[in-house]
């Protein structure tokens, strides 16, 4: 009987040390997500199996497109023709998207600017970097909403090339981004151009999820951004562009507390969007919600969007730590919200908008649209319900925003 009982218990001793072990290992890569919410990405996986649900069209959407990029990439900073001033391909380079050859001069230097005009050469590194945000992040959310690992697995071959791979990897650093012919090899305002490591950073948490991205990739891949970040961080660039007066400066905030989320750095990411308020809020929103900074290009509806967009990503990061700056006033007695009702007054109102807008009115309208429903759970307001649902539901029903972000 005694030795029945201390078999019991050594089995049941195992078993004890089993299940710690996976509660352990299960909590240790749960996703420190920076803007995706992972409790409302799991409700949406279970929604999605009834083809009736709003979210189905979403999904389907997403599955065409991670089909379609099985077959795209890799894509790598090596992959270009030009060699950048520091004289290795691995160094990321582009130039001023505005940018173009002066045509009363020889050789075309210095370029001149043509605001709002972008020149098709200008890009040079940075439409792969696009498509590396783009792909891994269809593939990532593809994997997590199917099940089929194919998805993580090509994902994960993306990241290595960009990433870890000693003949294809990027240096990490942006010291010759958005550099201008004949006149600067780089610009800090050039680290825009790193914007959507927002959703980049959420993917590839996600990928740990999936079995496929080990623990040596995993932590090579995260070194690299810890890199990256002290980088971003230190240099002089990166103080230029922390520097700016418009939507660079509060992009650069999304960037860089994005980054410090994923390296566990929640400590920077509280303090970097603590600072918002006083260093965006205040000089960058008028009394009615006008973003003067913003008005003043040709762009001037986009622009102003965007950079709302940026207010609102760098809020949700702020969320997650405690922070609040969405219901923070300036001076004026402006804040986040009256630049997000500003701009609601000029929706299906392109010929009233007294701006210059030579983009494309109504993909702005969109991102606009994907704010307002951000709105209507941050500020559990029924107006901004109201207009998600008359206006932009319909119209946004395919977006993938749909499916890692709440629904009002």
């Amino acid at each position: 009987m005694k030795n029945k009982v201390k078999s019991y218990r050594k089995i049941l001793s195992l078993f004890l040390t089993v299940l710690i072990f996976s509660s352990c290992t299960s909590s240790k890569y749960l996703p420190h997500f920076a803007g995706w919410d992972y409790e409302y990405m799991k409700k949406a996986k279970k929604e999605i199996k009834d083809t009736s649900s709003f979210l189905y069209s979403s999904f389907k959407k997403l599955v065409a497109d991670a089909e379609k990029e099985m077959t795209r990439g890799p894509w790598s900073v090596t992959f270009k023709d030009v060699v950048p001033p520091g004289g290795t391909k691995h160094d990321y380079m582009s130039y001023g998207p505005y940018w173009w050859p002066d045509t009363t001069k020889p050789d075309g230097l210095p370029y001149i600017r043509r605001d709002g005009v972008r020149n098709p050469q200008s890009g040079v590194d940075h439409q792969q970097l696009g498509n590396l945000f783009d792909g891994t992040r269809k593939l990532s959310l593809a994997w997590f909403f199917t099940g089929d690992r194919k998805y993580a697995q090509r994902a994960v071959y993306l990241l290595k090339v960009w990433f870890l791979e000693p003949e294809t990897r990027m240096n990490p650093h942006l010291e010759y981004a958005q550099g201008i012919p004949g006149i600067t090899t780089g610009r800090g305002i050039g680290i825009i151009d790193f914007r959507g490591v927002y959703s980049l950073v959420d993917a590839i948490s996600l990928l740990r999820l999936s079995g496929e991205l080990n623990d040596s990739d995993f932590e090579g891949i995260k070194q690299w951004f810890s890199d990256m970040f002290l980088w971003l961080t230190t240099s002089s660039k990166g103080h230029d562009e922390d520097n700016t007066r418009n939507n660079h400066a509060v992009s650069y905030d999304v960037i860089v507390s994005s980054i410090a989320k994923f390296l566990g750095n929640d400590e920077y990411a509280r303090k970097k969007i603590s600072e918002i308020p006083v260093r965006r809020i205040e000089p960058m929103i008028e009394a009615d919600g006008r973003q003067p900074e913003e008005l003043v290009r040709t762009k001037a509806f986009g622009y102003s969007v965007s950079n709302l967009g940026n207010f609102f990503d760098a809020g949700t990061i702020g969320l997650k730590e405690g922070i609040n700056i969405f219901t923070y006033k300036n001076s004026k007695g402006a804040s986040i919200r009256t630049a997000l009702d500003f701009l609601i007054s000029y929706t299906g109102r392109k010929e009233q908008w007294p701006w210059d807008e030579i983009g494309e009115w109504e993909q702005t309208e969109n991102n606009l649209g994907l704010i307002v429903r951000s709105a209507a759970v941050i500020y559990n307001d029924e107006q901004y319900r109201r207009i998600w649902e008359e206006t932009f539901r319909e119209r946004l029903k395919t977006s993938w925003n749909l499916l890692v972000t709440p629904d009002p």
